[in-house]
């Protein structure tokens, strides 16, 4: 296995990106070479992303949350690789689009009638010799504590997984919401999250992952 890394992210408030800079950090400390690239609300992120995920051994991706799933242009992103196109065609169907691309939609047939997305639809079997990914998500968590990632860290792993990376691992941590304290909460008071303390696992985590593989090879 090679030893190139991808981080993705989107992040709002930075705390996703306080964890986003831990793995890489984590990673380069290992002898990894290590990218990472904040996904934004622009077309161009979406549509003409400045990476080749083929180019990479092991993807980082990672979201803030809101509504319990990740932000729309961290999916969209993962969807253009997976689509090959422009992934407001697929929205298309469900009526749906993407607010901050505003250049004029392509003309497709629809799904059924189109060959090239046909062939996209295929069984996935994804093996010990397949790359590697995690997903990592930061959350407010303010009534069930950190079961309210679970919806974002399993749509991601899913988003991945098609794309032939294998998920072998979730993280996520608390990350400040609102300004003022939120003591009645399940974390309590998380204005400072994430915190160091938070930061050393994400770091530990990524150490975990990177352990496995080598002795996965080592055998």
């Amino acid at each position: 296995m090679g030893k190139k890394c991808l981080i993705i992210y989107a992040s709002l408030t930075g705390n996703t990106e306080k964890v986003a800079f831990r793995f890489k950090s984590t990673f380069e400390r290992n002898g990894w070479e290590c990218d990472s690239f904040k996904i934004r609300k622009k077309a161009e992120d979406i549509l003409n992303p400045p990476f080749k995920l083929n180019d990479y051994d092991f993807l980082c991706v990672g979201s803030g949350i809101r509504v319990h799933l990740p932000y729309n242009e961290i999916l969209n992103v993962l969807r253009r690789f997976r689509l090959g196109i422009d992934p407001r065609i697929a929205l298309r169907n469900r009526d749906e689009t993407i607010p901050y691309i505003k250049g004029p939609l392509p003309e497709r047939p629809p799904p059924w009638e189109d060959p090239s997305i046909i062939n996209h639809h295929r069984k996935i079997v994804l093996g010990p010799d397949s790359k590697k990914a995690v997903v990592f998500t930061t959350y407010s968590g303010y009534e069930f504590g950190p079961k309210e990632a679970e919806p974002s860290m399993q749509l991601l792993a899913l988003e991945i997984e098609h794309l032939s990376f294998k998920c072998i691992g979730q993280f996520c941590c608390p990350g400040r919401f609102l300004h003022h304290p939120t003591p009645r909460t399940y974390h309590g008071d998380i204005q400072d999250r994430p915190n160091e303390r938070d930061l050393l696992k994400a770091e530990m985590f990524i150490e975990e992952k990177l352990e496995e593989i080598t002795d996965r090879i080592s055998r």
